[in-house]
């Protein structure tokens, strides 16, 4: 009966941990190898002037302007600098929750990276995240070496969507590209790719 009250116990300390985290948190508490340009304090103050509805940005480790431009309970926004952008959000897992952080670098133009962490900030065993090669941004019936002998590389964002669940990416090819060579891939790519959470991973939407 001992044994039976303590797992009930340990289940329901569980059950509120899990109701407790929020992006928020997440971002607040992120350890210096994935936001080292902000410390705790700093992210704190940058989370208390959004909420106050404060425009006053914070100053960050390289005397840089960070601030929180959204926030709500499975997503947080950020400005880390004048070129970069984050994006830390709350994944549904089976028994827990996950951490999705994107990290956007605005120049050439926008271009994102994506990790996924569990609510310690640890990689979650068997879910990464790899962002699309150029060959499969190109769509479908187009000749793909025409597009590789244009386009030097891939550049995207990515933006989550805890509502559905959803990671939408991004083409800006058009922010690189001249206009001349863009007129002649534009049509020969996708604009968008979208991929579902599922609990398990992203996977590639229809």
């Amino acid at each position: 009966m001992r044994r039976f009250i303590l797992m009930c116990m340990a289940m329901v300390s569980l059950a509120m941990a899990n109701a407790q985290l929020t992006a928020t948190a997440s971002f607040t508490n992120a350890p210096s190898t994935v936001l080292p340009l902000l410390d705790r304090n700093t992210r704190l103050d940058m989370v208390d002037y959004f909420n106050s509805g404060s425009a006053t940005p914070s100053k960050n480790v390289m005397q840089g302007q960070s601030r929180v431009t959204a926030i709500s309970p499975m997503s947080l926004s950020a400005d880390i600098t004048g070129s970069s952008q984050c994006q830390i959000a709350l994944l549904p897992l089976k028994n827990d929750t996950a951490i999705v952080y994107i990290e956007t670098v605005l120049t050439p133009a926008p271009d994102s990276r994506v990790k996924i962490f569990d609510r310690n900030w640890n990689p979650v065993k068997g879910v990464t995240f790899t962002m699309p090669s150029l060959d499969e941004w190109v769509s479908k019936g187009s000749d793909v070496e025409q597009v590789r002998a244009l386009v030097p590389f891939m550049l995207a964002s990515a933006q989550y969507s805890p509502d559905t669940q959803t990671m939408t990416l991004s083409n800006h090819l058009s922010d690189f590209l001249s206009p001349d060579v863009y007129k002649q891939v534009e049509p020969l790519l996708r604009q968008s790719i979208s991929y579902k959470w599922d609990s398990k991973g992203f996977k590639l939407g229809k």
